[in-house]
């Protein structure tokens, strides 16, 4: 967080290539954490600051993207029909390229303007957007702080007014970042790892669970076209009324390190068919010619011996 801070503050024509989201409970201190660093971006007027909430990502002028510093205020996808929408709205804003952003005037010509806004989004939300677990754009933390005393918290922003915020934006100005590198992915939390695993629907959740136990139908470590036929065999061990479909089990694959192979065929299987395989198959060895083999002539159970299907 200060590396960000500093490093935003010290190169504001640099565009760091993830968003920060900041999480806790009301109270806590998140905005008087925050506020020194936009005033040494923003001055004491904030001019360069822009605030909106994630229903108004969806407007269409885009004003608050000619900013330094985009505030997400109360982050937190819609509706559950929404998941992974917002993370995807959200992308081309984070990072660059894109290396502009289209702004709409009202009565005038749109107008590209740099893209070089840092994004810092707010929420008291444990699970307030659906990322996926190769997500490069989010550093997310979690204060645990409990709510700030009136009387602490009147004394920390009396400092700040009474030139506090000259010495933090002082003091950020001198931070040494030489070691920062804004193009890189932000490191992993334990908040969000919390949130992408939390952030599946009950059927991805099903699914990941029967992968990770290595149960039937993914013992073998393979599974393949037609997908409805794998759906309908997950179906068989889920509880009632969970609905698996094919978005669903794709997507639980992925989560779980499993390669998408494309269609592939063998010498005995000359019909091409699409095909996942686990990464503990792939890592033993095993070749398309051998996954098509284990995809159509494998029992189900017990889970493949990989040292003998590599020899």
């Amino acid at each position: 967080v200060l590396d960000v801070m500093a490093f935003k503050t010290q190169n504001p024509n640099v565009k760091i290539n993830h968003a920060v989201l900041h999480g806790g409970d009301e109270g806590c201190g998140k905005d008087t954490l925050w506020a020194p660093f936009i005033w040494a971006v923003c001055g004491p007027f904030l001019k360069n600051r822009g605030i909106i909430d994630s229903d108004g990502l969806a407007g269409q002028w885009g004003y608050a993207l000619e900013s330094e510093i985009l505030i997400l205020n109360e982050l937190r996808e819609p509706e559950a029909k929404e998941r992974r929408a917002l993370a995807n709205r959200l992308k081309p804003i984070i990072a660059a390229p894109p290396e502009t952003l289209t702004v709409n005037r009202k009565g005038l010509h749109p107008y590209e303007a740099l893209n070089r806004v840092f994004v810092l989004a707010f929420t008291n939300d444990p699970v307030p957007i659906t990322l996926p677990s190769q997500d490069r754009r989010w550093f997310c933390t979690w204060s645990r702080a409990p709510r700030m005393a009136p009387r602490e918290a009147d004394a920390l922003w009396s400092w700040y007014r009474s030139g506090g915020y000259e010495a933090i934006a002082s003091w950020l100005l001198a931070r040494d970042v030489s070691a920062f590198n804004p193009a890189a992915a932000p490191i992993e939390t334990d908040f969000k790892r919390s949130m992408i695993e939390n952030g599946m629907s009950n059927a991805e959740s099903f699914i990941m669970g029967r992968i990770q136990a290595r149960e039937a139908p993914f013992s073998r470590g393979v599974v393949g076209a037609p997908f409805y036929a794998v759906c309908n065999d997950i179906s068989a061990y889920a509880p009632g009324g969970l609905k698996i479909v094919q978005p669903a089990l794709l997507h639980a694959l992925k989560e779980a390190g499993w390669q998408d192979m494309g269609r592939i065929a063998s010498a005995r299987h000359a019909t091409k068919k699409a095909c996942w395989a686990a990464p503990w198959l792939l890592a033993a060895g095993a070749t398309k010619s051998q996954l098509r083999d284990l995809l159509e002539d494998a029992p189900e159970a017990p889970p493949v011996n990989v040292v003998n299907l590599v020899k």
